[in-house]
């Protein structure tokens, strides 16, 4: 059939041909535009904005600041050996539990014996020494009232009796030196708790140096930590703070601030806290590393959006809200912001609807979509 219009197309005069031609591209301009329209009205269909929303309410809005610290035992304590004589027994070694008044080790105390000795035996000689001059004083007292003897025998016995005195109690002072030098050579717990540093050897001399033994009592444990100056006019004794030990587990633990030093460490500007963990996760030990999430700023019952629903809009500060599904732009006054939830000073009211998510791609008074 094709064929038989082409022999008819070409049987047509030349005039008839333009004719027809003219005519089909009236009929192709045609079928073209109608086609765009089409296409144009599916491609500008108002396809509606997703968004999520939530609503303003009445809570209370903190502001938290990491600090970081080591968690050490409440209690502890390293002993230096201060007789410098050979150790003859170690009774402990590291993780060893020890009583107060434990022997932890001891020296070998020979020489201080002897020198304790002595020191008893010159306090021997001058309570003897005095006890004669008091008698000697004595007498003379009477006999100078009687004036049997001189005045000068009598300031002479006075003077030898009050030396005495002084000699008495500078051998005493002797005595009770070698006696501490002597209890210095058994070495005692002070408190309950484990050995954590043992660093004396039988047949060896302690070093002045270092701790010859470290007890720690991990019964109560507490962490160390320093805030700034900007931050220690906003904490208090009580506070409670929350606390992770992430080498332990990312879930946070409760502590509370336990003192607060009234000024800053020795060549720091930061003020030392201590914090006593309350409570404390299984498994916490002393030497772990800590995050402490101080409230630095904190309002109650305040008007809170969660802060991704703020935006900034020609050069104002705006939230979108939703009434019936329109939204439109509010300009708001904001206050704290916690990056999760900001304080709304004006501009909104409790149970205003607010969008979260979405809100640069809306158009005012054009309906959107509420996803959850």
């Amino acid at each position: 059939m094709s064929n038989q219009i082409v022999q008819k197309i070409s049987g047509l005069s030349k005039k008839k041909k333009i004719m027809l031609i003219i005519l089909i591209g009236f009929i192709l301009l045609a079928a073209f535009r109608i086609i765009s329209s089409r296409l144009n009205t599916e491609v500008t269909e108002k396809i509606a904005v997703n968004v999520k929303t939530a609503e303003a309410a009445i809570s209370t809005i903190e502001v938290t600041t990491p600090l970081s610290g080591i968690i050490s035992a409440e209690d502890q304590v390293s002993l230096i050996a201060t007789l410098q004589t050979e150790v003859t027994h170690v009774n402990v070694k590291v993780g060893d539990y020890v009583s107060k008044g434990d022997i932890l080790f001891t020296q070998n105390i020979d020489q201080v014996q002897a020198s304790y000795n002595q020191a008893s035996a010159n306090v021997a000689i001058m309570e003897e020494t005095l006890n004669s001059a008091k008698t000697n004083y004595d007498r003379m007292a009477i006999l100078y009232k009687e004036g049997a003897v001189s005045q000068q025998q009598y300031e002479q016995a006075e003077t030898q009796y009050k030396t005495s005195q002084g000699q008495l109690k500078s051998a005493q002072a002797s005595q009770d030196s070698a006696q501490t030098m002597l209890s210095n050579g058994t070495m005692t717990a002070p408190i309950n708790g484990y050995v954590t540093e043992v660093n004396v050897t039988e047949g060896a001399y302690p070093s002045p140096a270092i701790a010859a033994i470290s007890i720690a009592n991990t019964t109560t444990l507490e962490l160390n930590t320093n805030v700034s100056e900007y931050l220690i006019g906003k904490v208090k004794l009580g506070d409670k703070v929350s606390i992770t030990a992430k080498s332990l587990s990312d879930k946070p633990f409760e502590g509370t601030i336990k003192t607060i030093s009234p000024a800053p460490a020795s060549g720091s500007l930061t003020y030392p806290i201590t914090i006593a963990l309350d409570q404390a996760p299984e498994g916490i030990k002393a030497g772990m590393f800590a995050e402490v999430n101080l409230i630095s700023d904190r309002k109650a019952d305040v008007l809170c959006v969660p802060s991704d629903s703020v935006i900034i809009k020609a050069s104002e500060t705006k939230v979108a809200i939703l009434k019936k599904g329109i939204p439109s732009y509010v300009s708001v006054e904001t206050g704290l912001d916690n990056g999760s939830y900001v304080e709304i000073k004006s501009g909104l009211k409790a149970g205003d609807l607010v969008v979260t998510e979405g809100q640069h791609y809306i158009i005012e008074g054009e309906e959107v979509n509420i996803i959850k």
